[in-house]
């Protein structure tokens, strides 16, 4: 087009090819009616070219519907083909930014050609020959010659079997002599095999191209018994040249023998980069495997190996050899092949134990790979025995691992359950190269855990450098010398008497060296003073106040009361060579919101642990028969084990270790009747609490509970638990991962700070990262490797420190707290004390706010020396979430503002409602949660889309959110959203507002609550009024992870605690603020039921109904509920199913038809490529939706019910495809046809038993069966409704025949299930469970083998098929043959109608010619 400018794309006012008139067209398609070659047109730079396939879309509309008949279907064939011949424009397509291709125009033949010959602008081409004449393709071959600026040209989908040589040579011409292009890729159709003589003319060609520097070629193998004409003998000619470019050669269903050749020439290639071999077939010889394997140990340039194939198993020798060339040599110690960096084993089987354990050496050993891939591995899949122990020896050999970065064990359906997740965890800890697991199509996935490994991973993300573990890697490391013991338990439980017995005893013994004790309070007393008890703090500006309105009611503290713990008291302590820190915590729930932070969590830094849950049980055993009381104790102890779980990284092989502490028992000791009953009652609790959580914490073995006496000495008790705590920790230590050195050695000069009366309770990072280089003789070594990496593995060593329980250091402040006893008790505990209702004159803090300057005396009223440091100690508890400073004054809304009438003394100061205050959100209160959106948002004339996930606790009776955790979630989410991202969307809506139990926010447009409800599940719901549903839900994701990557955090999350996510009705969300509870239905269930009826059955009619907080019956379609991009992905995934099933189909007819067709009759190959357009009508179909999903809502669900209804065409026309071939499928069954009987048997419960569904099991003893045939209409074989069938009696040497002819049944069902034909067969009340009971065979790719029984059909045959599961011709001949000689005997003349209301029929097919059927009475009277 004039003026436009070169490569833009333009789109013609209509897409008509040549324009009529009397001058000559223009041969561009500007349609502008400018003279030939004075057109400005130019083409874009990346095109695709195919031919155009208006008939396909007509095709695909009148395919679907259901009452079309055969000959409808029929005449539209015929048409399409006519109207394909009459309209042969080529359709150009433009690659856009995001590399999709979008329509852009149609030439004809002849216009496309003299308009690309001219272009100075096309660099790439695509050209699709499926479907495209001889004449076109030869002319689109020699026009490729002719374009100045190519650079990349890709041949996809060239029918080998349909060229002639010549065509040939005229189609590779572009790949000869004259070619310009360096980039090239040439695809063959890859559902029948390539013809080696069409191979020979592009391998003749390239032998002549002197410019290529790179080739993909990717070719289907043939069967071919001899070298001779061998379609890898032309390639190794090819390969063996020294201008070889071949780069990427892919093998698709290649002989044994191909790979042979293939490895023959490997070994010395330079030039191939990325190989893939994909075998079929079970029991297909591996050889060609370990040549592979030994020709790497010479190769030196490929990259990336794939072996893939459907149940292909490889051998344990050929395993060895491909392991033995990426593995260091055991004579020389080097290993052979460093550059190949990607190894993928798809669809395949070891060995069992000896082939998984050449994996192990593989992992252990192998220095060089990048990236491994087990999908589909059947070792790991269903069927295969000992997946747990395999699982094991899998992650177990990864901790060795240092090179991996990738894993995918996509569609590994076995891998999962709790200790299979632990294993993972435990991985993880050890090895630090790792940066992705892929888990998609695993039990972990379907089970919700695979986002504990996924939110792990996001951490690593953030706080693993390569450059600090390659240098840490050549660190000395030692075993952990270090330990924290936890004192857990409500008050007066005997916790501080505990440690003061631990502090009084002498040290063990064993070495005679004298124990170091250090009491964190007695080194602070010249830092002011020691608040280790409780003690009330009033500011000074509410003293007066506080004095008029309690002076008559206040009391003085009890003496009890004033020996309360406060926060954590931290003593430290030397027990032997262990470094001991006893953390003893305060029973009161107030201080559990900080007590869940400082739980250790399992980091590869050195983490051993060890908690006592310490319980007084003296009023319940003197009030055994008050069976509340016996209540309270196991709620008690119950808590504290949820708490530890729920804050505990998952783990299988470092599980937390509990003890549990009866104390006081020389006060409830004394009656020894009550002291038996109730030691019995407690020891079984116990057991059930310990069988509850054996998988998520560790007990002692020997015993169910430790007693202790509070008041009597000698301390022998003590010293027994002392005894008993340190033999756990030394073998704790020598299994955890070995920590630096270097955070050994600087414990020393951490005790030596921390004791000098001198020195400050913390210091600035710079102070501390000085010490480390003066005082750790190793930093010295290290100061070649730059100041920014020193620094970074400088933290490494703090934060060992901090996992040892000698310091607190938290990444991102600037400050290390030497002494973690000052910090929990004498500043959180007397914050949190002071704050809450703990205070017996107050709490000071008035729904979770303190002024500033309120804020600041009570700190320094915690420790007089932190005047000076206030800002440093603010900025702390803020890093910690534990509080924010609200310097805007706008958490409170504009109506709240101006309803702020205070007077006199109940201002308490303008202080609070002014700039300077610091927000507590674990002590919110009296900000309840508003009834409806408007009331924070505002409102808008424009409808909204609402969307909802509940996030819920998997293991709710084990794992629970502690009562800190949302609370520092509120504070995480407000600093994380208060950005320039975060916007109003309207002038009255407010940004961000904090309630009890939830926070409101708005982000890129999205209006949000995170709510937390009564079960402490956490409610995200949002709303949109703009960008639809895709955009919402969005935003929705980002913000569930946000929530995981916080849940998973060591320090604030509770990492023990796995979130189910359950999908909540959008209207339940429309008016979630104003209900009790939301209605939901978990993801998990949800998913299951919509890939088991789409996915496995082809039935996308999925409505889910709820009764909603009125008690009224909704309805809501299964799209809504898993919104446009996962209904999509669920499209994606059927298409994908049939594809893979057609592509089964034709290999199938394909190797049985050994004469070609008729002229009038179509082969299959014909139908394979009618259905391979209807594939991609449907692909071009997708990719089109990519740019809808962002736009109307409505449009895009109109677009998805559009492509529902064409893949269901796609499936009727399989499943037509499927029964009028059954013959070559199921050689078995035509043997029966043969035999004038019905060929299509399956087996029945009998009448006598009542059952009307198909038989699964044969039941031992039982030997009455009912036998039933199919009708066997061409277009979908469907059971019989109410056919009488007839029973037949099995004797012991007849089982299995009947067995046999019972697995006919089944793979005749099973098949019909896979392509979607289940609604007309009948099949859902025949088996109303059946897709879920053969789960494993719908889920398999490939057809089932009928020679081999496999998974989850095996399961239902009998003993002795399962025993001998080979079928062979003999075995079909045998049961043939019983089912003849029943029928003759139950069916004479004229009876088979009766019993089965079968008429034999003779019909005429679409090729013309003849054959036999058994129809059912509507069939034949229909006359089809």
């Amino acid at each position: 087009m004039a003026g436009s400018s070169p490569g833009t794309s333009v789109k013609p006012p209509s897409l008509g090819g040549e324009r009529s008139g009397a001058r000559e067209a223009c041969p561009s398609p500007c349609n502008r009616g400018c003279a030939p070659f004075e057109c400005t047109f130019q083409l874009p730079k990346s095109i695709r070219i195919s031919e155009t396939r208006h008939w396909l879309v007509e095709y695909m509309k009148i395919r679907w519907t259901d009452e079309v008949g055969n000959k409808k279907e029929n005449s539209t064939l015929s048409n399409s083909e006519e109207g394909k011949k009459k309209n042969e424009n080529l359709e150009v397509m433009a690659k856009d930014w995001n590399g999709d291709y979008g329509k852009v125009f149609e030439l004809s033949l002849s216009n496309f050609v003299r308009t690309i010959s001219s272009s100075t602008q096309v660099e790439e081409v695509s050209i699709n020959l499926d479907m495209v004449s001889q004449e076109t393709s030869r002319a689109l071959g020699e026009c490729m010659k002719t374009i100045p600026a190519l650079k990349s040209l890709h041949l996809e989908n060239i029918w080998s079997s349909k060229l002639s040589v010549s065509d040939a040579e005229a189609i590779f011409s572009a790949f000869g002599p004259h070619s310009t292009f360096q980039t090239g890729r040439v695809e063959f159709y890859n559902h029948e095999p390539t013809e080696a003589a069409i191979v020979k003319v592009l391998v003749d060609a390239l032998l002549q191209n002197q410019v290529l520097r790179q080739l993909t070629l990717e070719y289907r193998g043939g069967g071919i018994s001899s070298n001779e004409g061998s379609v890898m003998r032309e390639l190794n000619r090819y390969l063996q040249s020294p201008t070889n470019v071949l780069t990427e050669l892919h093998m698709v269903g290649v002989e044994d023998g191909e790979v042979i050749q293939l490895a023959d020439t490997l070994g010395l290639n330079k030039k191939l980069q990325q190989l893939v071999i994909e075998r079929e077939g079970e029991s297909l010889s591996c050889e060609g495997i370990g040549r592979i394997g030994e020709a790497l140990r010479t190769n030196s340039v490929l990259e990336e190996l794939n072996i893939d194939g459907y149940y292909t198993r490889v051998g344990v020798e050929e395993m060895e050899a491909l392991v033995g060339a990426l593995v260091p040599d055991a004579a020389s110690g080097l290993q052979p092949n460093t550059h190949l960096h990607t190894l993928s084993f798809g669809q395949v089987a070891l060995e069992g134990r000896e082939g998984m354990e050449q994996l192990v050496t593989l992992l252990r050993s192998n220095t060089s790979l990048l990236h491994l891939d087990l999908f589909y591995l059947s070792t790991l899949r269903r069927g295969s025995e000992n997946v747990v122990e395999y699982a094991e020896m899998l992650f177990t050999a990864l901790r060795f691992n240092t090179s991996l970065e990738s894993l995918n064990l996509r569609g590994c359906d076995e891998v999962g359950g709790k200790d299979v997740l632990g294993m993972i965890m435990d991985m993880l800890l050890h090895n630090r190269s790792l940066k992705e697991i892929k888990l998609v199509s695993t039990r972990l996935e379907k089970d919700g855990d695979a986002e504990v490994v996924y939110a792990e991973l996001r951490g690593r993300d953030k706080t693993i450098d390569e450059e600090v573990e390659k240098v840490i890697q050549k660190m000395v490391r030692v075993p952990p010398n270090s330990a924290r013991v936890f004192l857990c338990g409500n008050p007066k439980g005997g916790k501080t008497t505990l440690c003061q017995r631990w502090i009084n005893i002498q040290p063990l013994g064993t070495t005679g060296s004298k124990g170091i004790v250090i009491d964190g309070q007695s080194k602070l007393s010249s830092h002011g003073r020691i608040k280790n008890r409780v003690s009330s703090f009033i500011p000074k500006r509410l003293i007066n106040k506080f004095t008029k309105s309690t002076k008559a009611t206040i009391l003085a503290p009890s003496s009890s009361d004033q020996e309360r713990t406060q926060g954590i008291e931290v003593h430290k302590m030397v027990w032997e060579d262990m470094n001991i820190n006893l953390w003893d915590m305060a029973g009161q729930e107030e201080y559990h919101t900080f007590h869940d932070m400082m739980l250790p969590n399992r980091s590869p830094n050195g983490d051993c642990c060890f908690y006592f849950i310490v319980c007084n049980p003296t009023e319940v055993v003197q009030n055994l028969i008050e069976e509340v009381r016996m209540e309270h104790l196991v709620k008690e102890i119950y808590y504290w084990l949820v708490f530890i779980a729920s804050n505990t990284r998952r783990s299988k092989s470092y599980l937390p270790h509990v003890t549990i502490l009866m104390t006081h028992h020389d006060l409830w000791g004394g009656d020894k009747d009550k002291e038996k009953i109730f030691r019995y009652k407690l020891k079984e609790i116990i057991k059930g609490l310990r069988k509850k959580f054996e998988l998520f914490l560790e007990f002692d073995k020997d015993k169910e509970f430790f007693e202790m006496d509070n008041t009597r000495v000698p301390y022998d008790d003590a010293t027994e638990l002392k005894q008993h705590v340190l033999q756990y920790l030394k073998k704790m230590s020598s299994d955890l991962p070995e920590i630096l050195k270097a955070s050994v050695d600087f414990q020393s000069t951490i005790m030596k700070w921390s004791g000098d009366s001198h020195k400050e309770p913390f210091v600035k990072w710079d102070d501390f990262s000085n010490s480390l280089s003066q005082e750790v003789m190793e930093f010295g070594s290290l100061k070649n490797v730059g100041n920014q990496l020193l620094e970074k593995i400088k933290k490494n060593v703090a934060e060992s420190l901090h996992n040892g329980g000698h310091i607190m250091y938290f990444d991102e402040i600037d400050v290390v707290i030497l002494n973690p006893h000052w910090f929990c008790q004498n500043i959180i505990g007397h914050i949190l004390y002071n704050c809450s209702k703990l205070n017996d004159k107050g709490a000071i803090a008035e729904g979770g706010i303190i002024s500033r300057q309120d804020f600041k005396e009570l700190v320094i009223d915690g420790d007089t020396m932190c005047g000076g440091h206030f800002e440093e100690i603010l900025k702390i508890m803020t890093k910690l979430q534990i509080c924010y400073e609200d310097k805007s004054g706008d958490e409170k809304s504009d109506d709240e503002k101006a309803g702020d009438e205070k007077s006199g003394e109940d201002k308490l100061g303008d202080e609070k409602s002014g700039n300077e205050n610091i927000m507590i959100p674990s002590l919110l209160d009296g900000n309840p949660i508003p009834t409806n959106w408007e009331k924070v948002f505002g409102s808008s004339p424009k409808a909204y889309t609402y969307v909802g996930l509940s996030l819920q606790t998997a293991d709710e009776s084990i794992t629970k959110l502690t009562r800190g955790f949302f609370p520092r979630l509120q504070v995480y989410l407000r600093n994380k959203f208060r950005s320039p991202k975060t916007y109003r969307l309207y002038s009255n809506a407010k940004t961000l507002s904090l309630f009890t139990k939830g926070i409101s926010l708005i982000v890129d447009g999205v209006e949000l609550f995170i709510l937390l409800d009564m079960e402490d599940s956490i409610n995200i719901i949002s709303r949109c009024c703009g960008g639809g549903d895709s955009e919402n839900r969005r935003v929705l994701k980002m913000m569930i992870d946000c929530v995981n990557d916080f849940r998973q955090t060591p320090t604030f999350g509770c990492p023990g605690v796995v979130f189910e996510e359950h999908v909540i009705f959008p209207h339940s969300v429309e008016n979630a603020l104003g209900a009790k509870k939301l209605q939901c239905i978990s993801k998990k269930q949800l998913r299951e039921e919509v890939v088991d009826k789409v996915l496995r059955r082809g039935d996308f009619t999925y409505v889910r109904d709820w009764v909603d907080e009125k008690g009224v019956s909704r309805y809501v379609d299964g799209k809504e509920l898993l919104g446009e991009n996962e209904w999509r992905a669920i499209l994606l995934g059927r298409i994908k199913k049939l594809t893979e099933m057609d592509k089964d189909v034709e290999s199938e007819l394909s190797a049985k038809n050994s004469t070609a067709p008729t002229a009038s009759e179509p082969s299959n190959s014909d139908l394979g490529r009618n259905d391979s357009n209807v594939k991609r009508f449907i692909d071009e179909k997708f990719g089109s939706m990519k740019r809808l999903m962002q736009h109307n809502h409505k449009e895009v669900m109109t677009r998805l019910d559009e492509l529902e209804k064409n893949i269901m065409g796609f499936q009727a026309k399989l499943t037509s495809r499927v029964c009028s071939n059954i013959d070559n499928l199921m050689e078995c069954l035509l043997q029966l046809n043969n035999s004038d009987i019905p060929k299509l048997p399956y087996l029945m419960e009998t009448a006598k038993r009542g059952g009307k569904g198909i038989l699964l099991k044969m039941v031992p003893g039982l030997k009455s069966y009912q036998l039933q045939f199919m009708c066997e209409h061409r277009d979908g074989f469907h059971y019989v409704e109410n056919q009488p069938g007839c029973e037949v009696q099995i004797g012991n040497d007849q089982t299995r025949k009947f067995g046999i002819v019972m697995y006919w049944g089944l793979t005749i069902s099973v098949m019909l299930l896979k392509v979607g034909a289940h609604v007309t067969a009948g099949m859902g009340s025949m088996v109303p469970d059946w897709s879920r009971y053969f789960a494993l065979a719908l889920d398999s790719p490939g057809l089932l083998d009928l020679g081999q029984p496999r998974g989850d059909i095996l399961e239902c045959l009998p003993e002795e098929l399962k025993k001998e599961p080979r079928i062979s011709v003999k075995d079909n001949e045998e049961a043939k043959a019983l089912l003849v000689q029943i029928l003759k005997k139950k069916c004479p003349s004229g009876d088979m109608q009766k019993l089965f209301k079968l008429t034999k029929v003779v019909y005429t097919s679409k090729s013309g010619n003849r054959g036999i059927a058994w129809l059912c009475d509507k069939h034949r009277d229909m006359g089809e």
